[in-house]
């Protein structure tokens, strides 16, 4: 590591942390150069000498030259390989999501041992080899360096999650979507919660932590995500889940009527299964949590274009449905809170989240 002789500040150790703030915030502070300190005395390195009105704003008196070790900047795996593969983080597993045509059988082990030298925590790397199959929603993969293994502990807003992505649908990519739902449930309030496509267990984990009154019923058909579903619930400490194997379809009217909130994050089939959320629905009504997939080509426009009418054509189409079934289990109030892209599917198309609050004549739904 090299060396550089560095104008700087001596500082009391007690002011050190509210002089480097106020230094940084100038944008007078070398941030490449390491801090160094003594017993009583922090050394803070600087871009240049302070001026005068410089050295009262920061109220410094104390300056000097002295050698500061340079920290090298951080290569990019860009830098290194001359492009950016497409690849997500689960756990400690790095999986190449594609990348066109940069990616190819000769150089898939540089990109992989890369990806482990620039990222400590990551101990395997694998490729997709195959799309998600079957209604066990799962797919393959490829080991291409690490370890030879495929389950990890992802960890997300606060929860761990035990899972093998090659056994169990994950996507680490709708963490944000996950926290926003989790953050609806109010802590003090005793809700009914059905999650009829719960996996391992992403959205019911969070919402039963945050909300440890209320009881979430998590079905999934995948036996594999059932069983990872126990542990994540052993893992996070949480009690107030109902895990049911099974496919919803065959068991909802188990749950008539029962149902204050229901996630229905199966993007691809959701409509399939929009008339049993309604049948579980509280007959005084509740909050559907809705995901689709919505494309829209735009002969001009391009992107912004392609959105904004993949949104108005989701909000068509669910109107549409929510209201046929409103009629027939005698709901008087359909509201569609929030239509909003979640994140980008394919090119111009996306997943798009519904809010929809349902709810009878006699009794408006709060939320």
């Amino acid at each position: 590591m090299r060396t550089e002789d560095l104008h700087c500040v001596k500082v009391e150790k007690g002011r050190g942390e509210q002089v480097r703030r106020a230094l940084k915030e100038l944008k007078l502070l070398r941030t490449d150069a390491k801090i160094t300190s003594n017993h009583d005395y922090i050394y803070l390195p600087l871009m240049r000498a302070l001026k005068a009105v410089e050295s009262e704003e920061v109220g410094v008196t104390e300056f000097l030259t002295a050698d500061f070790a340079i920290s090298e900047p951080r290569r990019s795996i860009e830098d290194i390989i001359g492009f950016s593969p497409a690849y997500e983080i689960i756990g400690d597993i790095a999986v190449l999501t594609g990348a066109g045509d940069s990616i190819t059988e000769t150089n898939e082990q540089r990109v992989a041992h890369t990806i482990l030298n620039l990222h400590k925590n990551i101990k395997v790397v694998a490729k997709r080899i195959s799309p998600v199959e079957g209604v066990y929603r799962n797919r393959k993969l490829k080991i291409l360096a690490g370890e030879n293994r495929t389950e990890t502990i992802h960890k997300e807003n606060g929860c761990r999650y035990k899972l093998d992505p090659e056994k169990v649908y994950f996507n680490p990519s709708l963490a944000g979507e996950r926290n926003r739902v989790a953050m609806q449930v109010e802590h003090s309030k005793n809700e009914l919660i059905i999650d009829m496509f719960a996996g391992v267990g992403s959205f019911s984990i969070q919402i039963a932590k945050r909300a440890p009154q209320s009881i979430v019923t998590a079905i999934d058909i995948n036996p594999d995500a059932i069983r990872y579903l126990h542990e994540n619930m052993e893992l996070n400490g949480v009690r107030n889940i109902e895990p049911i194997e099974g496919d919803v379809s065959g068991i909802y009217m188990k749950f008539e009527n029962t149902a204050n909130r229901i996630i229905m994050n199966l993007p691809k089939s959701a409509y399939m299964f929009l008339r049993e959320a309604m049948c579980m629905l509280h007959p005084e009504g509740g909050m559907i949590h809705f995901y689709t997939v919505e494309a829209f080509y735009p002969a001009k426009g391009g992107k912004k274009k392609s959105l904004e009418m993949a949104i108005e054509i989701t909000k068509a189409k669910v109107t549409a449905k929510l209201k046929e079934f409103c009629d027939e289990f005698h709901y008087q109030s359909l509201e569609l809170q929030e239509v909003r892209k979640v994140k980008p599917y394919a090119p111009y198309a996306y997943i798009i989240g519904v809010d929809a609050a349902i709810a009878s004549a006699q009794k408006s739904v709060e939320f």
